[in-house]
């Protein structure tokens, strides 16, 4: 009986949380396609994606993996124009151990601009630029870092220049005034970016 009695709770218990998971699915789903993405993408003439299928970008790459998007984020996106420039935000996630050694997640926006194919660049503040793909005494890469010295307020944020977007990325939700803040940054960035990062044939990634 004892056993019938623990088979039951355990029955139960599993019942009720498969309950929360499924609201938590659906509430999970819902907000998303509610996300203020839909209708800026609608004032802006461009395209939403809530993360649960659809179209995809035209453009882009998997944060921070710089990977090329094949597919739909998981998350929800928008991409819009700024000129003559494709935009792409992404409202996502990063995990981070805590010192109690457990897993959390954090809310993270990410923006990126297309851009033409190059090699790799990347700029964090405080380091000399880095191109990863090239040998370190190349000719681009020191053209770049006299560039960034000429240049200094693009030294300031943490910006990956690869396969064809320009990105960057910040702590929270995406909003409508980061979300275009960022996007004129890159913009702006990637126009005054030397030609020869874009005319360079080898090497790239």
């Amino acid at each position: 009986m004892r056993t019938l009695f623990t088979i039951g709770v355990l029955v139960v218990v599993a019942a009720v949380a498969a309950g929360f998971w499924w609201r938590s699915q659906r509430k999970s789903a819902a907000s998303r396609e509610a996300h203020w993405f839909k209708a800026f993408a609608a004032e802006r003439g461009g395209t939403f994606g809530s993360g649960d299928g659809g179209p995809s970008p035209s453009f882009g790459v998997f944060h921070p993996t710089g990977r090329p998007l094949a597919d739909a984020p998981v998350d929800p996106w928008v991409e819009f124009r700024l000129g003559d420039r494709a935009v792409l935000g992404i409202d996502t996630q990063e995990s981070y151990r805590h010192f109690d050694d457990h897993t959390y997640f954090r809310d993270l926006h990410v923006t990126q601009v297309r851009v033409p194919p190059g090699p790799e660049l990347r700029i964090v503040p405080g380091r000399p630029v880095s191109m990863p793909t090239l040998p370190p005494d190349s000719a681009l890469d020191a053209e770049l870092a006299r560039w960034l010295a000429a240049n200094p307020r693009f030294a300031h944020r943490e910006v990956v220049v690869e396969n064809g977007a320009a990105r960057t990325w910040g702590p929270g939700c995406a909003t409508r005034q980061n979300l275009t803040a960022d996007a004129r940054y890159l913009a702006d960035l990637a126009d005054h970016l030397p030609a020869a990062l874009w005319n360079f044939s080898g090497g790239a990634s």
